[in-house]
């Protein structure tokens, strides 16, 4: 099969080692969606935008990163979802905000829910997507139902806090597409990534104009709105779930169990085995697995 991508007649052609769920996934591409926000756009895709009787789940990806991180996995849940995959400002394909600060991200998230009544939503968020939806859960609780946060870097006290990134200049040129994507890598590495998903990643990373080809997310973003106060996280009344990787450079030192500890309404912690950071990349289905889990067991009804 052939995925059209963004820049139009160009299409994907999938690595011949994809699992079949992941081309049978592809044949179900996301719908482009574009809000304004603060003046700017922010592009999401939908699956089943027109089912309005849908409950909305919204997933939110990592930093310098784009929806199609998610976008092979959103097929999963639209047998009972209206599925949107944000990307976050200045990444994808999102202008960049008037100002990159505290609550940038958390109010397009906030923005693209109220302009599109899309609540009530229950959020799923990946590493710096997981502190945005974190953040958004905390300045409009009114818009979520649920939430899960998936190997996000929280930092509690006594924790030094997270160093923020420098702007870039400009990023590096590639003369193609592919070259492009070929520079792509996982960070922190991994050696039990799937390649065909890492591929695929990578390739929806890039962009081209009449300089080459380089990363769409802007060069100037820096990783501001990182979660480094337990205050952030007991100002959180929606439920709370998370999701780590068993090997990931976050899950030490008990940090999981007592970063949920500080939510009023935390509620299970689960761990991929054999994962580390990037669970999308690296074990895709146990963590579809993981996050279904959590969201059936989120719709029940609480006990009497």
């Amino acid at each position: 099969m052939k995925e059209v991508s963004s820049m139009g007649a160009e299409t994907f052609e999938p690595r011949e080692s994809s699992p079949k769920w992941f081309l049978d996934n592809l044949n179900h591409p996301g719908r482009s969606i574009v809000t304004r926000v603060a003046g700017k756009s922010i592009h999401m895709l939908a699956w089943n935008w027109e089912r309005t009787e849908l409950p909305t789940l919204m997933l939110v990806h990592g930093y310098g990163a784009h929806a199609h991180w998610w976008s092979f996995l959103a097929p999963f849940f639209a047998d009972h979802y209206r599925v949107v995959a944000i990307d976050l400002p200045g990444m994808g394909d999102s202008d960049p905000p008037p100002e990159y600060n505290q609550s940038c991200f958390s109010r397009a998230i906030v923005g693209c829910i109220e302009r599109n009544q899309l609540q009530p939503v229950t959020v799923v968020g990946h590493s710096y997507g997981g502190a945005q939806a974190i953040r958004a859960m905390g300045e409009a609780p009114h818009l979520f139902r649920h939430g899960i946060v998936v190997d996000s870097n929280v930092r509690l006290p006594p924790e030094p806090l997270i160093r923020k990134l420098q702007p870039k200049s400009a990023h590096k040129l590639s003369p193609s597409r592919a070259e492009c994507a070929a520079r792509f890598r996982l960070m922190p590495p991994r050696p039990d990534y799937i390649d065909a998903l890492v591929y695929y990643i990578g390739y929806h990373s890039c962009t081209g104009d009449d300089r080459g080809w380089h990363w769409k997310a802007d060069a100037a973003c820096i990783n501001s709105g990182e979660i480094e106060y337990p205050e952030i996280l007991e100002a959180v009344s929606t439920k709370v779930d998370m999701i780590y990787g068993e090997n990931s450079f976050l899950n030490v030192e008990n940090k999981p169990v007592r970063v949920l500890s500080h939510f009023p309404n935390g509620g299970k912690l689960l761990i991929v085995p054999g994962a580390g950071h990037h669970i999308m990349a690296e074990y895709p289905l146990e963590l579809v697995a993981a996050i279904k889990a959590l969201l059936n067991d989120s719709s029940q009804p609480d006990p009497q």
